[in-house]
């Protein structure tokens, strides 16, 4: 082979590298384009499920206070309504009291 005929050789070799190289780059670009685009989709499905998670957990919670609520005003009721009774009964023996003071008889 001549000297022209090598340095041809040379530069078709040096051509096909840098295409390979070209082409390479360009897969790996697209291989990272891919890579970002299904991280971003992983990530998106993963907050949509924290956040359905999240409201899952705020409705069971209010569930719960809601109960908590609903007992303790039922319990403040009942409460309510023994003190209403107590109250009623010493009413009715205070007011037994003075008519006895006022009109000076045993009732």
């Amino acid at each position: 082979m001549s000297s022209v005929e090598v340095i041809k050789k040379i530069r078709e070799v040096e051509e096909e590298a840098r295409k390979i190289i070209e082409e390479a780059e360009a897969e790996a670009r697209k291989i990272v384009l891919n890579a970002e685009a299904e991280a971003k989709k992983i990530k998106n499905e993963i907050i949509e499920k924290a956040k359905v998670e999240a409201e899952k957990n705020f409705k069971k919670a209010e569930a719960e206070i809601e109960k908590k609520v609903e007992a303790l005003r039922k319990e403040n009721e009942s409460k309510i309504s023994e003190l209403r009774e107590k109250s009623s009964k010493k009413m009715d023996v205070a007011v037994k009291r003075i008519v006895e003071e006022v009109l000076g008889v045993k009732l």
